[in-house]
C-alpha cells in the first residue's frame, strides 16, 4: 500500500512538472487572427510591394465572350508583363501583353510586337486592372463582406489560414471587366498571417452566365521581389 501511494505522488508529480513546462510553450503560439482586420492589412501590403509572380485560371463555363483561358506574368503596379492563353476557334493562341509608361503593348503568334491602346486590350482581357491599386484584386480583399476564418492550409510550403466571404459582382467587375456585374460571388483567401502575403485568392459564381457556374484562381509567390517592366522595341 506504501509503495503504491508512492507512485501514486511521484505520478502526479511527473504530471505537474509537464504542464510546468508545456504550458509557456503553449502560450507562445499565435492566436487565430480576426478576418476582417486580416484582410484589410493584406489589402495595404499586397498593394504596396515592390513587384510579384502571378498565375491566373479560369475553369467552368466561360462561353465565347471569354477567350482567357489563363495568364501569368510579373507585375509592380501598374507594370506588368504578363503571358495570356486565350482560346479562339477551338484553338489555343498564346500572347504577350506589356505594360510599361501608361503604354500598352501586344506580341501575337506573329511575332513583332505593336502598340495597342486600352480599349483594344480590354475587349478580350485586361491583365492591367486585375491589379490596379484602386480597383484591383488587393484592393477589393477590404471589401469582402462577412468575412469568415476557416481552417490553416498549406500553400505549396506555406502555412496560410483560409479566409471566406463575398464580393458584390458590380465589385468583381472593375478588377475583371469579362465578369458579370449582377448578383454577388464568393471570394476565398489563403493568407499567410505572419507577413500578411496573399498566397492564392479564388473568386466563384455565375461570373459569366446567369446559370453556370465557374471558377477564377490566383496564385502568388516571390512576395516584395522587384519588378521592373521596359517598353519593348515596336515593329
Amino acid at each position: 500500500m506504501r509503495s503504491t501511494a508512492r507512485a501514486v505522488r511521484m505520478r502526479a508529480q511527473v504530471l505537474c512538472l509537464s504542464a510546468g513546462l508545456l504550458g509557456p510553450l503553449a502560450a507562445c503560439g499565435s492566436p487565430p487572427p480576426d478576418p476582417g482586420p486580416l484582410l484589410a492589412k493584406t489589402s495595404q501590403h499586397m498593394v504596396l510591394l515592390k513587384g510579384f509572380h502571378f498565375q491566373m485560371q479560369i475553369q467552368g463555363f466561360t462561353g465565347s465572350t471569354v477567350p482567357v483561358e489563363s495568364a501569368n506574368g510579373d507585375a509592380h503596379p501598374p507594370d506588368l508583363h504578363s503571358s495570356v492563353q486565350l482560346r479562339q476557334g477551338g484553338v489555343l493562341v498564346q500572347l504577350e501583353i506589356i505594360f510599361s509608361a501608361d503604354q500598352v503593348y501586344l506580341k501575337s503568334f506573329t511575332g513583332g510586337w505593336q502598340r495597342l491602346t486600352a480599349a483594344e486590350v480590354v475587349q478580350f482581357f485586361d491583365p492591367h486592372s486585375l491589379f490596379d491599386q484602386q480597383d484591383g484584386l488587393f484592393a477589393a480583399l477590404k471589401d469582402t463582406q462577412s468575412p469568415k476564418r476557416g481552417k490553416q492550409e498549406n500553400v505549396g510550403s506555406q502555412s496560410t489560414w483560409v479566409i471566406s466571404g463575398t464580393l458584390p459582382a458590380d465589385r468583381v467587375h472593375r478588377l475583371l471587366t469579362l465578369i458579370s456585374d449582377q448578383g454577388s460571388y464568393t471570394a476565398t483567401y489563403w493568407i499567410d498571417s505572419a507577413s500578411d502575403n496573399l498566397w492564392r485568392a479564388r473568386l466563384q459564381g455565375h461570373l459569366f452566365d446567369p446559370t453556370k457556374e465557374s471558377t477564377v484562381t490566383f496564385e502568388f509567390s516571390n512576395h516584395d521581389q522587384p519588378v521592373t517592366v521596359t517598353p519593348p522595341p515596336v515593329s
